[in-house]
């Protein structure tokens, strides 16, 4: 569909006529400014723009601006040199005393859907309104600004100043904009795309035609917050004091409604009509986003000129930017806020973060030394623990949002704060305070190796959990200590080949001695290999292999077993020999034999039956044995028969066999002839027989 872009409003410079306020060619550094006599002050442009800083940094100045009949304003709440000698200097120059200065209403706190003027040098007069989306950070963690990218004029635009609310359409100012004044400076206009890269047109279906744009080098007199205004607060000019929290990005659920929040027509809700997810065509360009009939609580237009950028939300999470809307104000057309996010290179939406909430023990309660302290959060955040006495710490919290730490061994009062952490996003801190009472030393956990388990091979060290602090000593076949470490794991340096053996752990602590843990487990050999027959071939019964081959440990003793019974065993003392090599014919190929590189083989003699047989094979040093290696070979048919023998009767009275001696039905025979031609080329790929004279 086409849609129409609430497009910035580009006009002429505004006639600012507060005194809060400078004139918007002051504030952009436009070049030319009006003409003045030696005796007049300048009312915008550069010189204006460096002095009236000047004069706003002396102590008990509230206010530098320009009224509408060419004069500075300076307002101040006590006796100031600075102001008093400019305008001595001017003509032009009115001194307005107001008393306790300005009533502080945190209108530097700025939130989603407030108001912004986009201007700049380049452009002179010429300016667009637009509103905020979210705030922001940058990929180095800095505060920004997301708004849509054709607020920005394809780039032309440079500079971002903050509208006052009460000003605004949506607080009550004049609908044609003779009301807007500037509040602060915002910050610089940075990345932006409008259609595809480069402000191309884009295209129905391209991912990447979005409309996106960030204010980067943020005011540091203003404090951005992760929130959208409703603004039921815009005559305060505080938009802060009535939001709804941002706490995650996200895709829109269409089949629910969203909410967007503008300068123009301040807080709509959609109302499902022609609600869909796609392309539109905004004005000149493709965006990818989503659309629907939108309005106010009253009924009146949802979307205007003017709320473009604005946010667009869900519950508390952020899913678009306002990109174009129908000319009405019905229907609207949101951009896309992750495709657009993806395209920025980095830039992530500022979060409103739960501060973490102590579970067990209840604060003020008491917690055994080295007990758990549990707590919940937001799911997969950073926990970070900041105790009164100590180092800071981290833990992480799981997907369900649960975290633990363990308690100091240190007894009595145990002070702590605890903040949660995603990304570039903090929350507010929490603290607790616990008593740590004595606790019963209990035994060590020996974890590896784990008591009547087996080890392969070699065991280098005996390891476990304990108190933190405590010293584990080791007794029986590994004997050394270890003291547990403040994550309460420990380790005990072992150099153990195969046998069986048994150690034993306790733990002391401050005079006292835990029972003790035992761990009695085998070091054993690896399984060894078996090369034939390979696992997974078939044999006819006439051709089943004779023998089973592998590689073993040198000095093992290797047993073999067909379908659980003992069949015979083997003394490795070497590599077996092996003749050269000779192509044979296939029935040959079908008798298994041992291959190059192999130390131990063994009869199978009439072992394998018809069917699926499986052979099993360990190794055993020092009384200690390795676990089975397997293969499962099958035989078909068994090894008297003979196919297509007949049934034996052959007493002369019987018809004559058609087409010849010994013929097989069809699908038999073929079947035949493809298991023999499978089972030869399994047994090919595994080896070569060898000749035997």
């Amino acid at each position: 569909m086409s849609a129409q872009p609430p497009r910035p409003r580009l006009r002429r410079a505004l006639a600012l006529g507060t005194a809060t306020a400078f004139g918007l060619g002051g504030l952009f550094a436009t070049p030319a400014f009006a003409e003045t006599t030696p005796d007049e002050a300048p009312t915008s442009g550069p010189v204006y723009q460096a002095k009236s800083l000047e004069i706003l940094a002396s102590d008990g100045v509230e206010a530098v601006g320009t009224d509408g009949d060419g004069n500075v304003v300076i307002v101040v709440s006590e006796e100031n040199a600075t102001a008093n000698d400019f305008a001595d200097q001017h003509e032009n120059v009115v001194i307005r005393e107001i008393e306790g200065g300005l009533k502080a209403l945190a209108d530097t706190d700025v939130v989603g859907g407030a108001g912004y003027i986009a201007g700049g040098p380049s452009t002179g007069d010429q300016a667009g309104l637009c509103s905020v989306g979210f705030s922001a950070w940058d990929p180095s963690g800095n505060p920004a600004v997301v708004s849509a990218g054709h607020c920005t004029l394809d780039g032309a635009f440079e500079q971002a100043l903050l509208t006052l609310p009460s000003g605004d359409t949506a607080g009550g100012g004049d609908p044609e904009g003779n009301d807007v004044a500037v509040s602060y400076p915002l910050g610089n206009i940075g990345f932006s795309q409008y259609g595809a890269s480069g402000n191309e047109p884009g295209a129905e279906g391209d991912p990447n035609s979005v409309d996106i744009a960030v204010i980067d080098d943020i005011n540091p007199a203003l404090t951005l917050l992760p929130e959208v205004t409703d603004w039921t607060t815009a005559e305060s000019d505080d938009l802060s004091l009535s939001t709804t929290e941002i706490s995650s990005v996200g895709a829109v659920d269409i089949s629910k409604p969203f909410s967007k929040s503008g300068r123009t027509t301040g807080l709509s809700t959609s109302n499902g009509i022609d609600a869909f997810v796609g392309w539109a065509e905004v004005g000149d360009r493709f965006v990818k986003g989503f659309g629907s009939g939108i309005a106010t609580s009253d009924g009146g237009p949802g979307v205007l000129e003017g709320d473009s950028g604005g946010a667009v939300f869900q519950g508390e999470k952020a899913v678009g930017v306002v990109s174009g809307g129908s000319e009405p104000g019905d229907f609207i057309w949101a951009a896309d806020l992750q495709a657009g996010l993806a395209l920025t290179e980095g830039y992530t939406i500022m979060l409103a973060v739960d501060a973490p909430v102590l579970a067990s023990p209840a604060d003020g309660g008491e917690v055994e030394r080295g007990a758990r302290i549990t707590g919940t959060g937001p799911a997969n955040a950073e926990i970070v623990v900041t105790p009164a006495t100590g180092d800071e710490f981290t833990v992480l919290a799981n997907g369900e949002g649960n975290w633990q730490f363990n308690a100091p061994t240190a007894l009595g009062a145990f002070a702590f704060d605890v903040q949660a952490v995603i990304g570039f996003n903090t929350s507010s801190v929490n603290s607790y305070e616990l008593e740590v009472v004595p606790a019963p030393l209990t035994a060590p956990v020996i974890t590896s190796p784990v008591d009547g388990r087996t080890v392969e091979t070699e065991l280098t060290a005996i390891t476990g959990t304990g108190f933190p602090g405590a010293t584990v000593t080791i007794d029986g076949d590994v004997v050394g200590t270890a003291t547990v470490g403040d994550d309460g794991s420990w380790s005990v340096p072992a150099d153990l080949s195969y046998g069986s053996y048994t150690v034993t752990a306790t733990q002391s602590f401050e005079g006292e001695t835990s029972p003790v843990a035992t761990s009695k487990f085998a070091v054993v050999p690896v399984a060894p290999t078996i090369s034939t027959p390979a696992d997974g071939s078939y044999y006819q019964a006439a051709d089943a292999p004779e023998t089973s081959s592998g590689v073993g440990i040198e000095g093992a003793l290797v047993t073999l077993s067909v379908n659980g019974e003992l069949v015979g065993s083997y003394e490795i003392e070497g590599e077996l020999p092996v003749e050269d090599e000779t192509p044979v014919d296939d029935a040959d190929l079908m008798a298994a034999a041992a291959l190059p590189g192999d130390n131990w083989e063994i009869a199978l003699g009439d072992a394998l039956v018809a069917g699926d047989n499986v052979i099993s094979v360990t190794q055993a040093i020092e009384g200690v044995t390795s676990a089975a290696a397997s293969v499962t070979v099958e035989i078909i048919g068994a090894a008297d028969e003979t196919p297509g023998a007949g049934n034996g009767n052959d007493d002369g009275d019987d018809l004559a066999v058609t087409g010849g001696p010994d013929l097989l039905p069809i699908g038999l025979a073929a079947w035949l002839f493809i298991a023999a031609g499978i089972a030869s080329v399994v047994v090919v790929r595994k080896r070569r027989a060898t000749v035997e004279g």
